[in-house]
């Protein structure tokens, strides 16, 4: 567990968040949705909050709050979310800033989970941002609004009372939202390990320029995954392992198991890693053996034509044809036919023999 210490501060995205203005009236006027969804025991009341006042007797009355925020542009809103909940100007740049690595740290009383969901993106794997305010009775999600809801599965098990946030707390709702943060990347390996699959059958039957591109491609994408899930597995880790503020043991059960799926997560990738390096082998040994199979057509050709190079070099060299010693059927009618006759047969005889040697054969 990383504790809040002073440190020098990268380039903001918003560098004007301390000094922007104070709570907004209405809250639809921004590019930024509040979406809220409040638990008891027994009741479930979910809302989009269009007045700062909503959310102050939210939080007075429910057990559990769970504020959505859908998009960061709008900083009169995140500022105002900071009055409501008493966040700091210092951990809501950390929650809205897009290259903030995987982190969990505490800030004053609340604990700042940051983490990156993973999607394709045609055929590129993006990680995108997402940062998690876990509270004594509240949760709040901060994610950009390009950004896919991976959080649906959540909600439709809030909607249908199949959790008990009421009786477990904020802490439970949080390690349900890392569970399904964590969930979202094994259909994106499944993806991935079928579009490996794919490449390598391109490498062993039609190799190209164009697919050693394709497989830096994958080097990329599995060095994206892996700078994702490290940092990951070390926020699961503290969170399960180390005492946490706000989180009980009934969380930390869940963090852990959701700390064993990161490590299957890092074993598919690492395995995925060896593939990537493996497929460049394989593309280079194909495109070794294409060579070699080109050289061995050349070869048999210019093998095939030696000898026909010979007999015609031989009967074109012009010497006297009254000796007796001359070459023979210079002179002989059917001479040319002949010749033509033997260098065909020459032909045949070389190609059969190169035959059932395999020599002919392409290679497999």
């Amino acid at each position: 567990m990383t504790s809040r210490r002073q440190r020098r501060r990268r380039r903001l995205r918003h560098p004007d968040l301390a000094a922007a203005i104070t709570a907004a009236d209405s809250l639809t006027r921004g590019s930024t949705v509040l979406r809220m969804i409040a638990c008891d025991g027994t009741t479930t009341h979910e809302a989009t909050v269009l007045r700062p006042e909503e959310l102050t007797v939210a939080r007075e009355k429910w057990p559990v709050i769970w504020l959505d925020v859908d998009g960061v542009d709008d900083l009169a809103t995140i500022r105002m979310i900071g009055q409501v909940f008493e966040i700091s100007d210092l951990a809501l740049e950390d929650a809205i800033t897009p290259d903030e690595r995987p982190k969990v740290e505490v800030f004053g009383h609340q604990v700042l989970i940051a983490v990156r969901m993973a999607r394709f993106e045609g055929d590129t794997i993006v990680t995108d941002p997402m940062a998690i305010f876990l509270g004594d009775r509240y949760v709040i999600t901060f994610h950009d609004r390009t950004v896919p809801d991976g959080f649906q599965a959540v909600r439709d098990r809030i909607r249908h009372g199949r959790t008990r946030l009421g009786d477990l707390g904020a802490d439970h709702l949080c390690a349900l939202l890392l569970d399904a943060v964590i969930d979202g990347y094994f259909p994106v390996l499944e993806r991935f390990g079928d579009r490996l699959e794919t490449i390598e059958e391109e490498a062993l039957d039609s190799p190209s320029r164009e697919l050693l591109g394709r497989i830096h491609d994958v080097r990329n994408d599995l060095m994206t995954l892996r700078r994702s899930l490290w940092p990951t597995r070390d926020v699961l880790h503290a969170l399960g392992r180390e005492p946490t503020s706000f989180v009980g043991e009934h969380a930390r059960q869940h963090f852990r198991d959701t700390y064993d799926h990161t490590m299957e997560l890092l074993d598919l990738t690492e395995g995925y890693r060896e593939i990537g390096s493996d497929l460049r082998d394989i593309y280079l040994a194909s495109i070794n053996n294409r060579m070699n199979d080109v050289m061995k057509v050349l070869t048999v050709i210019a093998t095939v034509f030696m000898p026909l190079t010979f007999i015609t070099g031989y009967y074109g060299m012009n010497f006297n044809t009254d000796s007796p010693w001359n070459m023979p059927l210079l002179n002989f009618r059917y001479g040319g036919p002949v010749a033509v006759a033997v260098m065909t047969a020459t032909t045949i005889g070389m190609l059969i023999f190169f035959w059932r040697r395999g020599w002919l054969r392409r290679w497999h």
